[in-house]
């Protein structure tokens, strides 16, 4: 039952396939009800929370592989998240996507998507997990280069696939590892064995390969320049893959292992990339220009503190900030699909007057509020449960450093735009614009911004996850409770941060002088990393050129080798004449030439 939940998406892709000719409506309202679907089992999923299915898929050599579907309330939470996200994005997909010929392709495309994500999140062994790992990487690859007629969205899925392959590759290493160890790759039994005989060095070197394709998924460092790169997608994409889908399933994949991870030296490992990561990502963001990719480089320090969390063991922590990370990331990027459509440009220092439409500016609020973790909003205690988990002062410190941070870089984001336009003229047409935005995608909007607040009231039940694991094998240090000084300290951080930004840039002319621009160059770093990836790869290149002389002069060389024997062979060949005296004469030659070598 749990595959077919999963893949319900899937089969209404394949629907949608078949129903190419029909009206570009009816493929809407196809895959608006595929996407909805997985949705309505939920309540039935909940009572069967703790099940696990099997499917045997063949044998070799005595050894038997099956896929396994698994329910635990970790994988029920993620599958809620996709399910809840999905067809919020197909409602503001119908209203953002304009291009009526691409649609179609679009839709099947995103369930397809969808599905993939679905059957990830209920995976309960590692040949299910990598299917969908592996599907997640193919749709990815097709939704970031959707509009492949641009050069820039070709060169990103191109860059993206390329560097998740990476870590595909140390996946499926780490699985056969795994299985030459415990003759099985059931996330359960494999955690029950080590559990009882303790950990090895071939599994806590297969677990370094998960870690590896982990951070390669969830664009940890030094792999984090392919997520601002995926901004090339289109919008509803981007809110996907960044609230509730792929750039996640690294650090749901730990999250799933933590039992194992524990008993490494790899935390610390994970604390330190964890903490590097937040602070590139901060950084590019504080500076950055372009509406979606400050996001993205906003996602990318999300992330990081999640790593950053189950690294010091902070594990409820980190599933409420998974959780409530989905609903506010998701606005924010479709408040910002919905400022790009109406000033028709990408750099937010080109936009305005988005204050006027009252509707979106309220819902893009809650967004950063959230974000920034200004209460009563659900980010506010995310980052507090953060700070009340950190195990000594200085990761406590660092948490804080963070939320001030990040409080300046989405308050900067979120009030250049607001400037009033310089005319009346321009006011007009931008009143014209937010007027003419398509009003389907202010269902989603406002629904998430709701979300914003109400996800708040599930802090208790969210974060008592971490409890409810350890009837499943996984030892948590439980703790749901957040102090009032982590409160007062998050509370007033954010709120000196946006004065400070509000001062700055809503109250004073924005103007690239030299020192924004010296301080754009010092902080945005992802161009180093661009320059060198460049040089890297420009450096393989070069190795795999002379790999390819070398073949190809040793192929010719072999090739002249044979040439010189087959001409050998044929004239060998013309001595057979048939002609008896010849054979004779020949053989007393022959004989007088073995007697002549003997005497000599």
């Amino acid at each position: 039952m749990l595959f077919l939940l999963s893949l319900i998406p899937l089969l209404v892709a394949i629907l949608a396939i078949a129903a190419l000719r029909m009206e570009s409506r009816l493929i809407k309202a196809i895959a608006l009800l595929g996407s909805i679907s997985p949705l309505l089992f939920v309540p039935m999923m909940v009572k069967g929370v703790g099940t696990t299915q099997n499917i045997d898929w063949f044998s070799v050599g005595g050894g038997q592989f099956t896929i396994s579907a698994t329910l635990l309330p970790i994988n029920l939470l993620l599958f809620v998240l996709v399910s809840a996200i999905g067809p919020l994005v197909i409602l503001y997909s119908m209203g953002f996507m304009d291009v009526m010929h691409e649609n179609k392709r679009f839709y099947i495309e995103i369930l397809a998507f969808e599905a993939a994500m679905l059957a990830f999140s209920i995976a309960g062994n590692f040949i299910l997990l990598f299917i969908a790992w592996e599907f997640l990487s193919i749709t990815s690859y097709l939704l970031i280069g959707f509009w492949y007629a641009k050069e820039r969205a070709s060169t990103a899925a191109r860059k993206t696939i390329t560097i998740i392959l990476m870590g595909d590759i140390a996946m499926l290493a780490a699985m056969a590892i795994l299985f030459a160890s415990y003759s099985t790759l059931s996330f359960a039994a494999i955690i029950s064995q080590v559990a009882a005989h303790g950990m090895n060095s071939a599994t806590a070197a297969a677990l370094t390969l998960v870690l590896f394709a982990a951070f390669t998924k969830s664009a940890q460092f030094p792999f984090q320049e392919w997520l601002t790169a995926a901004m090339e997608g289109p919008t509803p994409v981007s809110a996907f893959l960044h609230s509730s889908t792929m750039v996640k399933a690294g650090v749901f994949l730990v999250m799933i292992l933590f039992p194992l991870f524990q008993l490494t030296r790899l935390m610390p490992v994970i604390v330190v990339f964890g903490g590097l990561t937040a602070l590139i990502g901060i950084s590019n963001a504080l500076v950055g220009r372009h509406i979606k990719k400050v996001l993205a480089y906003s996602t990318i320090e999300e992330l990081s503190l999640m790593f950053f969390a189950l690294g010091i063991g902070a594990y409820a922590a980190a599933i409420y900030f998974f959780f409530a990370q989905t609903f506010y990331k998701a606005l924010l990027f479709f408040y910002s699909g919905a400022l790009m459509k109406a000033n028709n440009t990408e750099d937010i220092t080109q936009m305005g007057g988005v204050s006027r439409h009252r509707l979106l500016f309220i819902s893009g609020l809650f967004g950063v509020l959230a974000l920034a973790g200004f209460v009563p909003f659900d980010g506010f205690f995310a980052n507090a449960f953060l700070e009340s988990s950190a195990t000594n002062l200085l990761s406590y410190g660092f948490m804080l450093m963070i939320d001030l941070l990040v409080s300046l870089f989405i308050a900067r984001w979120f009030f250049i735009p607001l400037k009033k336009p310089k005319s009346d003229a321009i006011a007009t047409k931008l009143d014209f614009a937010y007027g003419m935005l398509p009003k389907i995608m202010f269902v989603p909007i406002v629904i998430l911004a709701i979300m914003t607040l109400a996800a708040s009231y599930l802090f208790g039940y969210i974060s008592s996850l971490s409890n409810s694991m350890a009837t499943y094998g996984y030892g948590i240090a439980s703790g749901t409770t957040i102090s009032y000084l982590d409160m007062a300290l998050e509370s007033a951080l954010v709120v000196f941060g946006v004065i400070v930004m509000y001062a700055l840039f809503y109250r004073r002319e924005y103007r690239e002088d030299w020192k924004t621009l010296l301080g754009q160059h010092l902080l945005a770093n992802g161009r180093i990393f661009e320059t060198f990836y460049t040089y890297v790869s420009g450096f393989a290149l070069h190795i795999a050129g002379a790999f390819e002389f070398f073949d190809s002069e040793l192929n010719a060389s072999f090739d002249e080798i044979g040439k010189v024997v087959a001409g050998f062979g044929n004239y060998v060949r013309e001595l057979q004449t048939g002609a008896v005296n010849f054979y004779a004469l020949a053989a007393v030659a022959g004989v007088a030439v073995i007697i002549i070598l003997l005497v000599a």
